[in-house]
Parts: structure tokens; sequence; C-alpha cells
């Protein structure tokens, strides 16, 4: 699996739940960066964007536009049923890491908010980080769902999000549709260093076996 893994995100998805960091105005131009509304005060949740195979596409409604057409990896752990998908450049990186449920997996999980522990199946989390110099933001979505339309060799499916930046409470709508990504199954290491950080050791895990077959 190529780019990058769910680990160096853990930090901000895992220790940013509940009310998260304070906002600094400190050295920060607001004007440049987004609107400030308040979450009552976001215009009405993008429509999904049409799916590209191989991408995840993406449409932004509030105070900051993280629309674009990404490339995209994805891996799964079998032993830990997490389904791992990322996306964009360097510079603005979105991670998807849901816990799927046993048997079948298809199907609509809640999006919540970080927590210190992963939580049970099924749910899903996701982040976009954005590095922007000399600034970098940390968005995490705190409602929302995600549909799993196929899983296996590979994976698709689509989602609609609210996203707030942690550091100064920027809230965007967030839409977005991956379609046909190829799913790499993760070392036994990998997952055992992802879930000893991210996964509650009383959650239950699952094992699809169909994933990463015929590749």
């Amino acid at each position: 699996m190529k780019g990058i893994h769910w680990l160096p995100l853990a930090g901000l998805m895992m220790a940013c739940g509940g009310q998260g960091a304070q906002p600094d105005d400190a050295g920060i131009d607001y004007d440049t960066v987004g609107t400030r509304l308040t979450v009552e005060q976001l215009p009405p949740m993008p429509p999904f964007p049409e799916a590209r195979a191989g991408r995840l596409v993406t449409v932004t409604a509030g105070d900051y536009d993280l629309s674009g057409v990404w490339e995209v990896d994805a891996g799964f752990c079998a032993e830990i049923g997490v389904l791992e998908i990322y996306a964009g450049p360097s510079g603005l990186r979105t991670a998807i890491l849901l816990h799927v449920t046993e048997g079948d997996s298809l199907g609509t999980y809640p999006v919540v908010a970080a927590a210190l522990e992963f939580p049970d199946a099924p749910a899903a989390l996701i982040a976009v980080q954005v590095f922007e110099n000399p600034e970098a933001f940390g968005f995490q979505a705190f409602s929302g769902e995600l549909e799993l339309t196929d899983f296996g060799a590979r994976v698709s499916g689509r989602f609609n999000v609210t996203l707030r930046e942690i550091g100064m409470d920027l809230f965007t709508h967030f839409a977005g549709v991956f379609e046909e990504i190829l799913v790499d199954p993760l070392s036994a290491d990998y997952c055992r260093v992802l879930r000893d950080s991210t996964v509650a050791p009383d959650s239950g895990s699952v094992a699809d076996s169909t994933v990463g077959e015929g590749q």
C-alpha cells in the first residue's frame, strides 16, 4: 500500500475528541482562511459529486474549500476488521477509517467524532489535514454518514459529513464519492500497531477473507 498510512493521523483523530483544542488567534488572518460560520449558518450539504473510477471526488460548502479529485490508496486489516482509505497529495490528505461490520459489511456507517479509543463496529472516522505554508489545518468529521456500496478486492462508497477545524472552529460540509479503489491487505505487524493505537481491546473484530483475493 503506497502513500500514507493511518498512524500519522492517529493523533489528530484519537486525541482531539470532545471539545478539542481551543481557538488561537495569534498570527491568523481569518479573512484568508474562511468566513467563520457557525454550524447553523452553513449552506445546505452539497449533492454527491460525479464518481470517477480509482479516485476520491469531493465537494464542500462552508468555511473552507476542500473540493477536488484525488488519487486514493486503501488497505484492510482483516484481523481487526478495519478498512483504511487515504486520498490526496502531501499538502492535502483525507483519511477515512472504518470499523466494518461482521458478515455483510455493505451499508451505512455513522461517522462519529474521534475519541481516545476507536468505536465499535459499525462506525467511521474521517479527517482532513491541509498544509499551507506557514499554516496547517486539521479537520475532523463529527457528524454524518458513510455508505459502503462495494467491498472486496475493490471498495466503493460515498459520504456526507460536517467537518470542524479543531484549532479555529471553522466548519464545512464535506461530501465525497470513492469508486473502485483497489484494496491491499495490510501487514500483520502494521495491523497490530494499529489495533493497539486505535481500537478498543474489547471491541469486536471481523475477518473478511474476500478482501485482497484475486490481486
